[in-house]
């Protein structure tokens, strides 16, 4: 989405008139609790400082910059975060402060020195080098021996110093495509200081090959502690970082080919701070290599039984409650495709829901990439599972299934800012696909695309998408078989030669520059053309990764200001990695780029399989001309005031359950027990829901106790919303075999006066109990028919606000404490924004117009926001 102008405006029936996404139920995500990342870089001439601004910021915040004590610098309320300091040495010593209100808060020290720097196509660019700790040298059992270089990289702050560490994964000589056999060697994972200091290595052991499609790690701060742990497919032999092994060290499950088809099969987190195993569960599903044979149907058929297609892994990270963290592991996108998410609380990791599609032509089979990312498509606040030619909702159900096949390249961002959501950008390897390439919405629908060039059609095996054309509104998209550059409308530019590897904010503007391997380019847009920037293996003797690929080992907003980093390898000499920063001033004022919840979990799985950049959430351009807070929160910091709501129970309203208003299940009456007109059965699968719509008289939090029955062997757990708000989660424990003896579970919930929605969604393959009544614990609840109205409609009109805030939606008027620039929403109860306004107001009352005739009769959420955050959201009632 584009971002909206600060003027008075009107509108409804669509959520992109507002600029930037504003979900339907949105809620601050939880974030890193990052330092300043003060980082001094030696540029040739001076030293450029720079500095996050951080999303806790507020946009206009002023800083203080000090070197050896004196003040040198001082930032205005729109000035770039980096300072070029002619005079100032890397062994300087700088700190820098932020200034609210007049008053300079805690000076902050510096985070990373570049000390070293390099000449090349006329500037100078600052790096460093960490000194590795190459594994040594392994013989396999045929004799045939491996050494090591350094791979993937990922971040994250795992000793919660507020500083980043890096991930590395090491790659051996003999690392083989799944499709091959052959021995590997074993696959290591180190983690290192930005000073160099490695905190861990973890040994994954015989029993995991390497190779590009099998180790996916996950880092990130799953459970909120401040420390952030790492999440990998481990086996029988794997030895931690405090040199505990995980399960049967002696056993060996390679075959006399060198692959490995049997064997128990583990999913484990890792300690960030020492890299001790925390918590390991058994891989979901297991590779059953045995029961995927091909039968009349082809259920469940891998398409090989040499472990080509049940080998291939992919990984994410993604908010899928819409606040906290997820990790998100699949198997197979050739045939069988299979996801799972999990949760971890700091002590053990959960399944949250398992996908399976197993079936030719339906759900995900055989619609993945070599790539996977968790993202917020839609704008509802929860991010969905970006599968390739398919997608999962955040719930694990399907979102979409387009039908084009499997790909090799992938990409996600606001890549046309004036279309709702995000849009994705994908190329096939599938020579009979619809498209060689295309641009879709964030539902699925083919926005463009480009049609097989010929009848025999082609595989087209790199595409790339990013803002390089200053000409052109958008994001500008390529591939390798495509005819050409195209703009975000489809429009061809030219056939210009590019990069089709990466993407990295690497100079001072708001644009795009491209990344092959170690050498960056800056797409000229009068003459078309791309022009050497960095020169990064004549200049230091740098490369990329992954074989043809040609990719970084990472690529991310590290440290200093919202540029990138450039995380490369040495060519010849695997005990050197090297970090590349920006040359140049900026004058743009941005955000830390992992603040942004899009761009911070597309790092976290950029090292998936075959690594794809990470994109912003938004439209950079726009953002640069009208600054936004992201909605977010740090570890350490309670996102949302605590609910000291009583609870009431004062009364008592029982209700049939029997027959939802909508629902995946049936109602039925055959077996005994139910009390009133029978009971509801909810499908067995996961993510089958019924739906009520019940009538109160009055507000209140009260206690809803569910009557049910679970012949089934294990409990069975649902998700319980309540107006579209999360109300937590039910168990509904086994009662007995013959589903006829109920029993009682409870859960609290917040009714509002009038109709309330209230949702069960089962967490479960086996779905849910059967239910017949509902009890609340006060009086004048009722199921709703669709004529019942409250007694005094006009109390629901003043919506008091956190904060001192408060708005009257029957007469417009806004009060404030203070001056800033205000923003009213009206969501339905399906979270679509009917009508928004914005406009800057004063301290005290301010009367906003709004056209409640274009509001139909119903229950709305309101959300107000206030100098880009989010105050509260309450409902609203129309009568």
């Amino acid at each position: 989405m584009g971002i909206g102008l600060k003027t008075s405006t009107i509108f409804a029936g669509v959520a992109l008139a507002f600029g930037l996404a504003s979900p339907a139920f949105s809620a601050n995500r939880q974030m890193e609790n990052l330092s300043r990342g003060l980082a001094v870089t030696n540029t040739g001439k001076g030293v450029l400082v720079s500095w996050r601004l951080l999303g806790t910021d507020a946009p206009d915040v002023e800083f203080n910059l000090y070197r050896d004590g004196e003040k040198i610098a001082s930032v205005g309320k729109t000035g770039g975060t980096n300072y070029l300091d002619a005079a100032g040495k890397t062994t300087s010593k700088y700190t820098v402060a932020a200034v609210v209100g007049g008053k300079e808060g805690a000076k902050q020290g510096v985070s990373v020195v570049l000390d070293k720097t390099v000449s090349n196509s006329g500037k100078s660019f600052p790096y460093k080098t960490i000194k590795l700790e190459v594994p040594a040298a392994q013989t396999m059992p045929d004799g045939e021996k491996c050494t090591y270089t350094p791979n993937d990289v990922s971040t994250a702050d795992l000793d919660g110093d507020g500083e980043y560490e890096l991930i590395l994964k090491w790659d051996p000589s003999n690392a083989h495509d799944n499709s091959q056999t052959g021995y590997t060697g074993t696959v290591f994972i180190d983690a290192y200081k930005l000073d160099g200091t490695r905190l861990w290595r973890i040994d994954l052991g015989k029993n995991i090959r390497a190779g590009a499609h099998y180790t996916q790690f996950q880092v990130f701060d799953y459970d909120g502690d401040g420390k952030a742990e790492m999440i990998v497919k481990t086996a029988d032999g794997t030895i931690d970082g405090t040199g505990k092994a995980i399960g049967d060290k002696s056993k060996d499950y390679r075959d006399a080919s060198g692959t490995i088809l049997k064997g128990p099969e583990y999913l484990t987190v890792f300690r960030g701070v020492d890299g001790a195993a925390i918590s390991t569960v058994t891989y979901e599903p297991s590779r059953d290599i045995n029961q995927h044979v091909k039968g009349k149907d082809a259920h469940g058929y891998w398409g090989d039984n040499y472990g080509n297609r049940c080998e291939r892994y992919l990984a994410a990270t993604g908010y899928l409650d819409g606040v906290h963290p997820s990790a998100i592991f699949a198997r197979g996108y050739y045939s069988s495709s299979y996801v799972a998410a999990y949760d971890f609380d700091g002590k053990d990791l959960k399944l949250r829901w398992l996908h399976k599609s197993e079936y030719p032509g339906q759900g995900l089979y055989g619609e993945g990439n070599h790539s996977l990312q968790a993202v917020d498509l839609d704008g509802d606040g929860y991010d969905e599972i970006f599968f390739g030619a398919a997608a999962l909702n955040h719930d694990g159900t399907l979102r979409y299934r387009t039908g084009l096949g499997h790909g090799d390249a992938h990409h996600i961002g606001d890549l046309d800012p004036d279309l709702p959501g995000l849009e994705s950008w994908d190329v096939h390897e599938h020579k009979d696909a619809q498209y060689t390439e295309e641009m879709r919405a964030n539902d699925g629908k083919i926005i463009w695309g480009t049609p097989q060039p010929s009848a025999e059609g082609v595989d087209n095996g790199r595409g790339m998408a990013a803002d390089v054309d200053s000409e052109y509104r958008g994001y500008e998209m390529w591939s390798a078989k495509g005819g050409g550059m195209k703009t975000a409308k489809g429009k061809l530019i030219g056939t210009p030669a590019v990069s089709q590897n990466f993407r990295i904010y690497f100079d001072g503007d708001e644009y795009d520059e491209l990344l092959d391997g170690a050498f960056v380019t800056k797409f000229n847009s009068s003459s078309k053309k791309s022009e050497t920037y960095f020169d990064g293996p004549s200049a230091l003797g740098v490369t990329g990764c992954n074989g043809t690929k040609n990719t970084p080992s990472l690529v991310a907003d590290l440290f200093g200001d919202w540029r990138e980093e450039m995380v490369v390898r040495s060519e010849k000499d695997p005990t050197l990695l090297y970090i590349v920063s920006t040359p140049v001033e900026s004058k743009l004022r941005v955000y830390t780029l992992m603040h942004d919840a899009t761009y911070r979990t597309a790092v976290a799985s950029q090292n998936t399989a075959y690594n794809q950049p990470s994109h912003l959430g938004y439209y950079l351009p726009d953002m640069v001309k009208s600054l936004k807070q992201p909605s977010i929160f740090v570890v350490g910091e309670d996102p949302t005031p605590a609910d000291t709501t009583p609870v009431v129970n004062s009364g008592k309203s029982e209700l049939d359950a029997s027959t939802p208003k909508d629902g995946k299940g049936w109602t039925q009456s055959e077996n005994e027990g139910f009390l009133k007109n029978g009971y509801y059965n909810f499908d067995n699968a996961l993510s089958s829901y019924g739906t009520w719509e019940i009538f109160s008289k009055t507000e209140a939090k009260t206690t809803l106790t569910v009557r049910f029955t679970n012949g089934g062997t294990t409990s069975r757990n649902m998700a319980v919303t309540v107006n579209g708000a999360s109300a937590g989660t039910i168990s509904f424990p086994s009662t007995d075999a013959s589903w006829t003896t109920y029993s009682e579970a409870k859960i609290d919930v917040k009714i509002v006066a009038g109709v309330n929605t209230i949702t069960f969604t089962s967490m479960t393959s086996d779905g849910g109990p059967n239910v017949d009544m509902f009890t609340f614990g006060i009086d004048g609840v009722e199921l709703y028919d669709g004529t019942q109205k409250i007694d005094n409609p006009t109390a629901l009109a003043v919506i008091p606000f956190k904060s001192g805030v408060s708005f009257n939606s029957s007469t417009g008027v806004l009060f404030t404490p203070k001056a800033g620039f205000a923003e009213v929403y009206f969501y339905d109860m399906s979270g679509a924004m009917r009508m928004g306004v914005s406009r800057n107001v004063n301290a005290g009352s301010t009367t906003i117009s709004l056209d409640r005739e274009m509001l139909p009769k119903g229950t709305y959420l309101v959300k107000v926001m206030l100098d880009g955050k989010a105050v509260s959201t309450k409902k609203f009632s129309k009568l």
